[in-house]
């Protein structure tokens, strides 16, 4: 039986896809800003955020993009939640165990929650929700951390059972993201919802503005700010511009590009992740010519010039993986016996000969046209690359609207197609590694061995043991590479050096639920 109130591994649950559409050194790193000796925090006060996109929706449940997320820790609360120092921490629960077989888990609820409309939440609520996101009919990005479970019921006073298909020792951290809502009130939810927050809805204005203020019902412990004003900038370089002039205390979402030049700006600092849970994900249809042929992507992993994509591309604002992991080598659970695809042509052709892809073959890039500077040097990058082993890389950009019509949802076929992605999770491999599952990854790679050994990480309690089985499953992914993992780099926030208590997450997320001001 496992037990616990915190300490578990911190499995923060995210977007499959997050490329910033459906949803994706120096500065500070990971945890909050804190006041030094001499500093004192003012009592109430407004913050003002900017990003260059806005947000269209309140509702967690079937939020469009990343940005949207910035509220989850604001408005919403899920049974446990993650902490600035990465461990697992009660929320709406105060705490959880499972039965010994690691398939019935048992959540006790506070008894002093209610919704912002007064309403008091119960274990019925809890429910409700889980149904909510398991609707067929309900469209969101967490359909996979509801999806195991079978059953959920309330159980006596404030008790809430869950029963899974298999066993998971880190359940409790894998749906930290579904957040407990009204669902008698989902008819408001999307621009006035009742929430359980530190923060309430003032002001809305989709795909514009957004306020916040103080929730009086909240049962943790009061904000340090009054409000916080969400605008949208026209694009990223009117951001950067708001934030030097003063009109914003914060910006999400740097440019890569700018990030020097606001960390050399008077009175501004730069906010990231202690350890990065995003990763660049090129993917191809492993199903179809040439990239079924295991031989062909490696010789891909070999062709790509990760230190100069890093410095071209992303202004070395990330870390590059010669492994080809979607984990950071920085990451407590990288490693393995892991082949090293530095950069090599030599390799690369053999490789691409054997697979039958010989001088003249021609390979597609499928990029974003106008979006993503990055994915466009990176494919330069690599057309020069593949161009001295005599193969082109025909780079087509198209618009983002039907960019991901082509490989979008899985199943669909692309051969010969290189589509330029990322993902963004918590660094945690039960996260990070969940895109490769059976079913969830473009790439159409559906590997039945890749299941079971990620299954078997699952249902190992001891931390020791879990760890020997997330190698192999790194091993098995370092092997067939099955997606393409030049770097991980992590989505940034800009800060005036007022601004106090405000963390970045591993998925690139600003937490300003304990922000707060110097006087």
């Amino acid at each position: 039986m496992i037990v616990g109130k915190i300490g578990l591994a911190a499995v923060t649950a995210a977007a499959t896809f997050c490329a910033g559409v459906l949803a994706a050194c120096g500065g500070s790193a990971g945890g909050p800003e804190r006041p030094g000796p001499t500093d004192a925090v003012k009592a109430g006060g407004a913050l003002t955020i900017g990003a260059a996109q806005g947000i269209k929706t309140l509702n967690p449940v079937t939020k469009g993009n990343a940005w949207e997320q910035v509220l989850f820790s604001l408005l919403w609360d899920g049974l446990v939640k993650t902490g600035s120092d990465g461990k697992l921490q009660p929320d709406l629960a105060t705490s959880w165990s499972s039965s010994a077989d690691l398939k019935t888990w048992t959540f006790q609820l506070r008894p002093d929650v209610r919704f912002s409309n007064g309403k008091v939440l119960t274990p019925d609520d809890v429910v409700s929700t889980i149904k909510y996101y398991q609707n067929p009919d309900t469209v969101t990005q967490l359909k996979n951390n509801v999806a195991p479970i079978v059953s959920v019921r309330a159980d006596e006073a404030n008790t809430v059972v869950f029963t899974l298909r298999t066993p998971n020792a880190l359940f409790p951290a894998s749906i930290q993201m579904v957040k407990i809502v009204d669902t008698n009130s989902l008819a408001s939810i999307a621009e006035s919802p009742a929430v359980t927050g530190p923060f309430r809805v003032r002001k809305f204005s989709a795909d514009d503005h957004l306020t916040l203020e103080r929730n009086p019902s909240y049962f943790g412990p009061a904000p340090k700010l009054d409000r916080i004003e969400f605008v949208k900038a026209a694009d990223s370089a009117a951001a950067v511009t708001a934030l030097k002039a003063g009109d914003l205390d914060a910006l999400w979402s740097v440019p890569l590009s700018q990030v020097t030049t606001v960390e050399n700006s008077s009175g501004l600092t730069v906010v990231k992740p202690a350890v990065i849970g995003q990763y660049v994900s090129w993917e191809v249809d492993t199903t179809k010519a040439p990239f079924d042929n295991v031989r062909a992507r490696q010789a891909l992993a070999y062709a790509t010039d990760q230190r100069a994509i890093l410095k071209a591309a992303y202004f070395n604002q990330g870390i590059i993986s010669t492994t080809n992991d979607p984990l950071p080598s920085n990451q407590a659970s990288y490693g393995g016996r892991l082949t090293d695809y530095t950069y090599d042509l030599d390799k690369a052709k053999a490789l691409f000969t054997a697979a039958g892809v010989g001088p003249g073959s021609t390979l597609v890039w499928w990029g974003v046209a106008n979006q993503y500077p990055e994915w466009s040097t990176s494919a330069q990058i690599l057309q020069a690359s593949l161009a001295k082993i005599d193969i082109k890389l025909q780079i087509t950009d198209t618009d983002i609207a039907s960019w991901p019509g082509i490989f979008y949802p899985a199943g669909k076929s692309f051969p010969g197609k290189i589509i330029p992605n990322f993902q963004s999770y918590p660094a945690d491999p039960a996260e990070e590694l969940s895109f490769l599952l059976t079913g969830r990854c473009e790439c159409n790679w559906n590997n039945a061995a890749f299941d079971t050994l990620y299954g078997n990480a699952l249902a190992t309690v001891d931390p020791a043991q879990r760890q020997q089985a997330w190698q192999r499953v790194q091993e098995l992914v370092n092997e067939q590479v099955p997606i393409f993992v030049p770097l991980q780099f992590g989505t940034l926030t800009a800060i005036k050096r007022s601004v106090v208590g405000l963390w970045v997450d591993s998925g690139g997320n600003p937490h300003l639920e304990d922000a707060g001001l110097r006087s």
